[in-house]
């Protein structure tokens, strides 16, 4: 494995155990900045692409609207 892949991979995994912790927060101030924050440092060193950059935000995203949904559904 080279230094690219091994950095690819690094950040990846970082950036799931952060959405992972994102996961076990919701609903507490600020439950998102640190996925965020990995998924933009991650793409500004160039660990991953556009397109893995625009899948993890999305992801986030996606969570959050799941999240939010079940709220107003339970009320």
């Amino acid at each position: 494995m080279n230094t690219a892949q091994r950095d690819h991979q690094n950040a990846v995994s970082w950036i799931e155990a952060e959405i992972e912790n994102m996961i076990r927060n919701l609903g507490q101030p600020n439950a998102s900045s640190a996925a965020t924050s990995c998924v933009t440092l991650a793409f500004m060193l160039r660990a991953i692409d556009e397109a893995e950059h625009r899948y993890f935000r999305a992801r986030i995203d996606k969570i959050y609207a799941n999240y939010s949904a079940s709220i107003v559904s339970a009320a």
